[in-house]
Order: C-alpha cells, then sequence, then structure tokens
C-alpha cells in the first residue's frame, strides 16, 4: 500500500476539522472540542504531523479554539448582565419594602398612642360610655 499524498492527507485533516466543527465526527466522540489532538485523531495523523507540515490548517484550528474561548467568554458576559439586572431590581425592592415598612410603623406607632390615650380616657372614673343607635 503506498503513502498517501501531501494533498490526500490536507484534504483528511481538512475534512476532519468540518466534521468537528459540525459536531459530525466519526471517530472521536460526539461533542469534543476542535482541537489538534482531536483533528489528529479523527483525520488518522499524528499531532505533530499537522503542527510540522499543516501550518494553514494549524490556524484554522488555533481559530475555531479562539472563537469557543469568545462563545464562552460571551455567554458568561450575558449571564453577569442578566444577573448584574435581577440584582438591581433586587436591591430596588430592598428600597421600596424598606420604605413600606417604615410607614407601616409609623402608622402603627400613631394608631398604638391613639389607643392608649383612649383606654386612659375610657378607665377614668368621670367618663361614661354611651351606646348610640350602633352599639344597641
Amino acid at each position: 500500500m503506498s503513502k498517501p499524498s501531501e494533498s490526500e492527507t490536507h484534504k483528511r485533516i481538512r475534512l476532519a476539522i468540518v466534521r468537528l466543527e459540525k459536531g459530525q465526527p466519526k471517530m472521536v466522540e460526539k461533542g469534543r472540542k476542535v482541537s489538534v489532538a482531536a483533528v489528529a485523531e479523527e483525520a488518522g495523523v499524528s499531532r505533530a504531523l499537522i503542527h510540522k507540515d499543516y501550518p494553514d490548517l494549524m490556524e484554522r484550528i488555533r481559530g475555531n479554539a479562539n472563537k469557543a474561548i469568545q462563545r464562552q467568554r460571551d455567554e458568561k458576559h450575558e449571564k453577569l448582565k442578566e444577573e448584574r439586572f435581577k440584582n438591581r431590581q433586587l436591591r430596588q425592592k430592598i428600597v421600596d419594602l424598606t420604605e413600606q415598612r417604615n410607614e407601616l410603623a409609623s402608622k402603627n406607632a400613631t394608631l398604638e398612642l391613639e389607643n392608649r390615650r383612649l383606654s386612659a380616657i375610657l378607665e377614668s372614673k368621670n367618663v361614661r360610655v354611651f351606646r348610640g343607635k350602633l352599639g344597641e
């Protein structure tokens, strides 16, 4: 059996890259990242061969790795923006609830004072309770 020509090897490596990019590899497990090791395994060549003889394909592999890193960074950045937005909403809710609590505490204190004043009046010996039509 003769050794494959350089163009055949180049094509095998290129096709391996494409299969990995599409998530449809034949030799390696699906979902594996595009890397020199994965491409070499998928194409049935050594990593050293890709490094040494195919710098153009190395650039493509590196580009895929950079895209994956950039995509991952963008996803994390988007999640961070979402969490910051939620955080701002929750902080505003805390402010609103604190204001509401303070308002209710003030009303409660006023009503307690009024209740004590009325209780004191009722307990006084010079006060008589009149029952009107509603109290009958």
